[in-house]
């Protein structure tokens, strides 16, 4: 009689707390949700005032009869910024120094950007995949005619976006957290 006494109590004492961790986990996810929702729509900003074509920085183009000493001292006036990647599931960060761009892709050839990301061990990659660009006093994020899309913080971009801390790019099966955005002063 004892016996189904205790047996009684200890099954009726383990549902109640698989039920009070389920209601816990169930509570912390929709507030986890809630926070990122209006994350989101605090952060995203679109760059309506960048044209696709708005995309080649000027300073890498080399004009007729402009010499080295010239770029030089055009790129001087331009104010540097240094971003933090940390890649999520790995836990590799990468730092980059610089004045127009950052390119990310699976391809080994990043020469068309200022500094380039290269992806290797994520096949759904592209070759060229997206580009960080810096216009005016933001950096954003564009997909640079990807097959599998470029995400920021789980929703497809399809023009430029604001970037910003703590804002997690997905490309392929990769996801780069910004941990860093940092700009010269002046």
């Amino acid at each position: 009689m004892w016996y189904w006494i205790v047996m009684f109590i200890l099954i009726a004492g383990s549902i109640g707390m698989l039920g009070v961790s389920f209601s816990s986990i169930k509570k912390n996810r929709a507030i986890a949700d809630a926070q990122a929702d209006s994350r989101r729509r605090r952060r995203r900003r679109t760059a309506d005032d960048l044209d696709e074509d708005d995309y080649d920085a000027p300073s890498r183009r080399r004009r007729p009869g402009q010499d080295a000493e010239e770029q030089r001292r055009q790129r001087k006036k331009k104010r540097q910024w240094k971003i933090i990647l940390e890649d999520i599931d790995s836990w590799d960060k990468y730092s980059f120094t610089f004045y127009d761009t950052v390119g990310i892709g699976r391809g080994k050839d990043g020469s068309m950007y200022e500094k380039y990301l290269p992806i290797m061990g994520d096949g759904r990659v592209s070759k060229i995949h997206c580009a960080i660009i810096h216009r005016g006093d933001k950096l954003y994020l564009k997909d640079e005619g990807s097959r599998n899309g470029t995400y920021l913080n789980g929703e497809r971009i399809d023009r430029p976006v604001v970037l910003q801390r703590d804002d997690i790019i997905g490309i392929g099966e990769t996801r780069l957290e910004i941990q860093r955005v940092l700009r010269e002063s002046e």
